[in-house]
């Protein structure tokens, strides 16, 4: 088949059978017996097409009413209807989700298990030192820690029964969505959790903590003097912090001799800014924690593999199923771009 592409230029794209051979050429078999999305996508993205292009040519004026039989018992297209359910999937899971929020870089890695690197420095790492004539500058230095980080596959896949062949993709890309939703919220709750506990089992990557002025009492200028500490003594300035709901309800009912102190978020139905952000809500931090966070340097994500959705039928049903899957992890990166600030203990 015969396409223009985004460059307005001529490409030959293969079809049929003859798609399944292009992509084990490229890819490997793997890739073509899975009908893999990812390698599809790279596929066209070479000949400078994506998916819009592709279901025009493949003549789907409509293609939010063809049904799903039309699209997954075909060969050449089946690809296709793969990278329209990691689409919809991802739609959810990273558009309505908010995990990137908390993410400061995503870092792409060729193996399984990651070696993991920190900065050396003392105490007053962050200063400007002065230096006499010949002297040596005061360095820090990239090291190499004593623990790996193991890359861990997440995934959920939809089987596609006699009767859900029947559904077209409008109604399919809805349950798409409330699928990647769910996972977003799941992936969300591992990198919350990273936050507060750190990821290496010996606490080598644990955030400082902070007490409250009276344990068990939390006042505005209790977080205050978190934010301030976290920046005057560890050099990082938070502009996050995550707290569970019961957390967000008591710092917006604060009150000050029986007067709101926050009413007018009350009435426009708003939580209270902290730290000049609106809090990131998470059932995952207890009542008695609040995760101060400068999300530039807090969290990276590596990514040992994109999210991408293959087709495999089930040994157990023998039923056909579409399975979106990623290898990734969650893990700390600078230490004091986190404070915990511990409300039950007075500092």
């Amino acid at each position: 088949m015969k396409i223009k592409n985004r460059n307005h230029q001529e490409v030959e794209i293969a079809t049929g059978a003859g798609l399944r051979t292009e992509i084990e050429k490229k890819f490997g078999t793997e890739a073509a017996k899975t009908a893999s999305s990812y390698h599809y996508k790279r596929y066209l993205a070479e000949q400078g097409l994506g998916i819009k292009e592709m279901i025009r040519a493949l003549g789907y004026e409509n293609i939010g009413s063809v049904k799903v039989r039309e699209l997954l018992e075909n060969d050449g297209t089946k690809p296709l209807f793969n990278a329209i359910v990691e689409d919809g999937l991802r739609l959810g899971w990273q558009r309505q989700s908010n995990w990137q929020q908390l993410v400061a870089q995503t870092v792409n890695s060729d193996q399984f298990s990651q070696q993991w690197y920190y900065l050396e420095h003392d105490d007053e790492w962050y200063e400007l030192r002065d230096v006499g004539q010949g002297a040596p500058i005061p360095t820090s230095r990239i090291a190499l820690g004593d623990q790996s980080i193991r890359l861990s596959k997440k995934g959920r896949g939809l089987e596609w029964t006699d009767e859900s062949k029947r559904a077209n993709i409008d109604m399919v890309r809805l349950w798409l969505n409330q699928l990647g939703k769910q996972l977003g919220r799941q992936y969300e709750n591992v990198a919350v959790s990273r936050l507060l506990n750190g990821y290496f089992a010996d606490g080598s990557d644990a955030a400082p903590t902070i007490g409250v002025g009276t344990a068990n009492t939390l006042t505005l200028g209790d977080i205050f003097y978190a934010s301030k500490y976290q920046e005057q003594e560890l050099g990082f300035t938070p502009n996050l912090a995550i707290m569970n709901l019961n957390t967000a309800y008591t710092i917006t009912n604060l009150r000050d001799n029986g007067a709101y102190l926050y009413r007018q978020e009350l009435q426009n139905g708003n939580y209270a800014d902290v730290v000049n952000s609106a809090p990131f809500i998470s059932n995952e931090v207890p009542d008695n924690r609040i995760i101060l966070v400068d999300t530039n340097f807090g969290l990276v994500r590596y990514e040992g593999k994109p999210f991408g959705v293959e087709s495999e039928r089930s040994a157990k049903t023998q039923v056909e199923g579409s399975y979106g899957s990623e290898i990734s992890e969650f893990v700390p990166f600078e230490p004091n771009a986190r404070v915990i600030l511990t409300l039950d203990q007075a500092r």
